[in-house]
């Protein structure tokens, strides 16, 4: 047995040096940790902006390529617009798309509109179409009946997934109408639906009777060869979301916007006007040098968008960035941004 007077402990000099070895191990494993940190970050920023700008293309995209939809008579059809107040945003029909060009001063409807952001504003229409039971008569249109399924509110009278209230478009290869449904009456027996488009409110109708001749060429009889489909307005802009970050927000019809997206910081858009009349476009214009009578030749819409990550300082340094034209050499923050653009065709003005 080690008697004590024989018992050796560590010296001041060796626990020293074991300290500063320690030390200098753990500044390792904290760089390491604190790079493996940032890179995380900097990867999942990286990751969100990416599906963010992919989401909000593949939405934006998706309604640009159905603007001007109406079944058969998709092709730059002879649209009549019944509505009451039809220069409206929300009813202008006649007009597939359009936009407005870095807004400032709270455009009317929009208030919240982030200043030099576009407005895009797309019109088509929507839903499963409904069959023609038999030709029209001057005060309804009689669509084939599919069921007593309809998503109708408590005053509303509805059948086969269309309720009173709805705005239609009756379409054949010739022409269109949108008219407001003022009723909608199914009967199963029948195999029809009778759809009136009387005066009606809100809009309402500034035409209630047309209709009623054979003359399959006439722009206000529509046989068992055309069909009908809901309208559709949406609108897409810039503004402050939830979390006080800019995000994209989408306007369905007059209803309450929705956020769809956040970080989403600009939206910057131009427009492929076809001046030869062959489906290609031939200059792109930004929306303030769009006459009204241009709306109707535009083929193709380029979309650039800046998404910003929702997280500040995931990176090193402020990034520089170019956006639409514009340089950025100081953003004021450290957080991670990409341009997504992409040019996308309106199917039914392409050839």
């Amino acid at each position: 047995m080690m008697k004590f007077q024989q018992q050796k402990g560590i010296s001041l000099v060796e626990l020293m040096i074991s300290i500063t070895i320690g030390l200098i191990l753990m500044t390792g494993v904290v760089q390491l940790f604190l790079s493996s940190r940032e890179t995380f970050s900097s990867q999942q920023a990286l990751a969100r902006v990416q599906e963010s700008g992919r989401l909000a293309m593949d939405f934006i995209a998706g309604d640009i390529r159905m603007a001007g939809f109406m079944g058969c008579g998709s092709r730059r059809p002879k649209v009549f617009n019944t509505l009451n107040q039809d220069a409206l945003l929300a009813y202008s029909y006649k007009v597939s798309i359009e936009g407005q060009d870095d807004v400032s001063d709270s455009p009317d409807g929009y208030p919240d509109v982030l200043d030099g952001t576009d407005i895009l504003v797309v019109r088509s229409g929507s839903g499963s179409s409904l069959g023609i039971a038999e030709m029209n008569d001057a005060n309804n249109v009689y669509a084939r009946f599919t069921s007593d399924v309809a998503p109708c509110g408590e005053n509303q009278t509805g059948s086969s997934g269309i309720c009173s209230g709805d705005i239609l478009v009756i379409a054949n290869c010739n022409a269109a109408r949108v008219f407001q449904a003022t009723s909608v009456v199914g009967v199963e027996a029948d195999g029809k639906v009778t759809i009136a488009h009387a005066e009606g409110e809100n809009p309402g109708n500034a035409v209630t009777s047309w209709g009623g001749s054979d003359d399959p060429t006439s722009v206000e009889s529509f046989g068992t060869d055309a069909q009908i489909l809901q309208m559709k307005t949406t609108v897409y802009y810039i503004a402050e979301g939830s979390s006080g970050l800019p995000s994209l927000w989408q306007e369905v019809n007059g209803l309450v916007a929705q956020e769809l997206l956040e970080g989403v910081q600009d939206m910057q858009l131009v427009y492929g006007v076809d001046s030869g009349d062959d489906g290609t476009p031939d200059n792109y214009k930004e929306a303030d040098d769009i006459s009204a009578a241009e709306w109707e030749r535009v083929t193709s819409v380029r979309v650039d968008l800046l998404v910003q990550s929702t997280d500040d300082n995931v990176l090193p340094d402020p990034q520089p960035y170019s956006f639409h034209g514009d340089t950025v050499d100081d953003p004021g923050d450290r957080r991670l941004r990409h341009v997504f653009s992409s040019t996308v065709a309106i199917r039914s003005r392409v050839y």
